[in-house]
């Protein structure tokens, strides 16, 4: 009996040609839209006519040859298909095709190798002929009819195939393509295939496309369990513990590597070599296995087109000819011609803007950091362990109510203070769940002399079916005064929604001043409960309170220092200043906080999460109320662009002048991310109104 602990299938990066096609069949766990789509068509077409055939298109490692491979063995197995249509599947590298006969000769073998009782005699009469490409068809087609068969043929890497081809073997594989119906061509590329977009050209617009695009979370989950499945039964368990307890971590890698499936395995690889800690951990790892495969990309470039090409991944995100023109020393002309070569081999993206000065980024955003990371200087990798760490706390949420149970344990067991600032910017986060809060804080007793009030456990239960007699019944002068005798029983939460049940009963009732100060009575104007109670009334929009909870802060903050301490506080501050639309006042209190050094020192702690939380609900309402000139500021003046990143381009996305050019700079890498940005600056425009 098999060990399910010992490993039983090796996973390979290149060559998936050479996976056998069960195996292949079972792990293929991405790309099944564009298989279905190719393989409807395979399937349904009689080839009595000459057929549409296919590029496949997409960086290195998006799947394309495994794509292929597998449309070639469901043509192989296909019951129907395969007793008139043979698939031929050239290897990812044909280095022996050296022009339109040779590929005609490579045909012909292949179909020696299929039926050799058929068409060995047809391989000897075209290895014998003088590199007739003509009367090497002419022979193909012969055969063909006569075995009442005809090919489909997968060619991986097409864009170099046809580079050795001259132009009169292009017009005649053209003409072939385009009037026999005893061949149909599907072909991969992960260059842009000149041939396709010239005009003047014989294949222009010939091919339907198939772009392959960045796989998205959900396919990355799918890809890492399917390759588990393929390994053994240690691994599954592996995976499935990061996609349920850290998902960010790889999620932040899937970001930064821009989906592609190649990098995935190779995470899939690090991943069961042991944990890591962090996304940053995984990224080195993956930077570390892929160091070949790119440095032999690089090697590969003429000198000049590597001058051009460590510019533009050292400053990373989009460049103009000009700025590398002068950042390289080169002519415009010299920079412009290298530029479209680079393009035509998929190492350079142009973007489009609106004047003549088109943009230029590096087409596979992995190879960028892998570049900054192994070339670029310390200033250059901390640019990428921000981002990193950015992604990895903007898409996590369950490790941040977790640090904040962690926490609170710590201040139960006297490691830490109740005041300690990390606690504190945990309390105020919106990420993290309002129960576990709740829970968290109603559990907690602490003495006097903290400050902290002694919870007893909470009467919520008790007080809500005789309050809601009460207001059903339209007492309403009853059911204050129940609420008003378990003033001290009911927890700042359950106080304060039983008050807005109240409110929404009798508005003539509710006097804002009055219960909100009360309210804040009830914190003793301790840091933590203030926060706390102020994140309540912020995230439940309880719009009622902004403007008295606003006018305590504002006396509160007279009497506080600037500083780490009292960081829940100072965020509340801020938030509440943009709450009420008092932008001066922010404005004029941001001043303060550079003066102070408060946010050069809050970027230097340990907890680089709390940096994140601290910014992130102040940059998405500034841009929620319009205040884009006072966001990019914020962002651009301070040392802090590299950090924010993604909220600096969510930022210069809103201006309408030529500012706006600056987004195209953007790398696809960061598009999820400010997408997500926008989303809630929408979603807090319409909530926080």
């Amino acid at each position: 009996m098999e060990d399910n602990n010992i490993k039983s299938h090796s996973v390979l990066l290149y060559n998936t040609q050479n996976i056998d096609a069960q195996l292949l069949k079972a792990s293929f766990s991405i790309r099944k839209k564009e298989y279905q789509r190719i393989w409807k068509d395979i399937q349904t077409s009689e080839m009595t006519h000459p057929e549409t055939h296919y590029l496949i298109q997409g960086v290195r490692g998006a799947g394309k040859t495994t794509l292929l491979s597998r449309l070639s063995y469901e043509v192989a197995e296909d019951e129907k298909l395969s007793k008139w249509l043979i698939p031929i599947l050239l290897n990812e590298e044909e280095y022996g095709i050296l022009s339109l006969f040779t590929f005609w000769l490579r045909i012909s073998e292949k179909l020696a190798e299929h039926d050799a009782q058929l068409y060995s005699e047809l391989f000897q009469q075209v290895l014998s002929l003088e590199d007739d490409a003509v009367v090497a068809w002419e022979l193909i087609q012969h055969y063909l009819d006569k075995n009442k068969q005809k090919i489909i043929v997968f060619v991986d890497n097409l864009g170099e195939l046809f580079k050795d081809f001259d132009d009169i073997e292009h017009a005649q594989l053209r003409e072939v393509l385009s009037l026999q119906p005893h061949i149909r061509l599907i072909g991969g590329s992960s260059q842009s295939l000149e041939a396709h977009f010239d005009v003047s050209a014989p294949f222009y617009q010939f091919f339907k496309l198939i772009n392959l695009k960045s796989i998205n979370e959900t396919e990355m989950h799918e890809l890492l369990r399917s390759l588990a499945q393929q390994t053994n039964e240690e691994s599954i368990k592996t995976i499935e513990e990061i996609i349920n307890e850290h998902p960010e971590r790889i999620e932040a890698v899937r970001r930064l590597t821009d989906g592609v499936p190649r990098t995935i395995v190779l995470l899939f690889q690090i991943i069961m070599e042991g944990a890591k800690e962090s996304s940053y951990a995984y990224l080195e790892e993956t930077i570390d296995k892929t160091t070949p495969l790119y440095k032999h990309r690089m090697d590969d470039l003429s000198r000049q087109q590597k001058a051009i090409v460590h510019t533009i991944t050292m400053n990373w995100d989009a460049m103009s000819t000009k700025e590398i023109a002068e950042q390289t020393r080169l002519p415009s002309k010299t920079v412009s011609a290298q530029l479209v070569k680079l393009q035509q081999q998929w190492i350079v993206d142009k973007i489009e803007t609106n004047t003549k000065n088109h943009l230029y980024i590096v087409k596979e955003r992995f190879f960028n950091i892998w570049y900054l990371m192994r070339y670029g200087n310390q200033t250059d990798k901390r640019r990428v362990l921000w981002l990193t760490r950015f992604l990895e706390s903007w898409c996590d949420e369950r490790e941040l109510s977790e640090r904040f149970v962690n926490a609170a344990f710590n201040i139960e067991n006297n490691q830490i203070n109740v005041s300690d600032v990390y606690f504190n910017a945990l309390l105020a986060s919106k990420k993290i769940d309002s129960e576990i809060k709740k829970s968290i804080v109603d559990s907690m007793k602490f003495e006097a002399k903290v400050g902290i009030i002694n919870y007893q456990d909470s009467e919520y239960k008790n007080i809500e079916l005789p309050l809601r007699e009460f207001i059903n019944k339209y007492e309403i002068e009853n059911a204050y005064q129940l609420l008003e005798d378990n003033f001290n029983k009911l927890t700042i939460r359950d106080y304060l929604f039983n008050l807005h049940t109240l409110f929404l009963a009798n508005p003539e009732k509710f006097i804002p001043e009055v219960y909100g100060l009360k309210l804040f009575k009830k914190t003793n104007f301790a840091p933590l409960e203030a926060s706390y109670l102020l994140s309540i009334v912020f995230n439940n929009n309880c719009y009622e309170y902004k403007k008295v909870f606003y006018t305590i802060l504002s006396e509160v903050i007279k009497n506080v220092d600037i500083e780490l301490g009292r960081i829940a506080i100072v965020h509340s501050y801020c938030i509440y200043s943009l709450w009420n639309n008092d932008f001066e006042s922010f404005k004029s209190f941001y001043e303060e906080m550079k003066k102070v050094d408060f946010l050069e020192e809050l970027s230097k702690i340990d907890n680089e999460d709390m940096f994140y939380i601290f910014f992130e609900n102040i940059i998405i309402m500034l841009l929620s109320k319009g205040q884009i000139e006072i966001c990019f500021n914020m962002v651009t003046e301070s040392e802090f662009k590299e950090e924010l990143k993604p909220f600096y381009y969510a930022t210069v996305s809103f201006f309408k002048d030529e500012r706006q050019q600056e987004y195209l700079r953007m790398g696809p890498e960061l598009k999820g991310t400010v997408d997500e940005i926008l989303q809630k600056v929408e979603e807090y425009r319409v909530k926080y109104a």
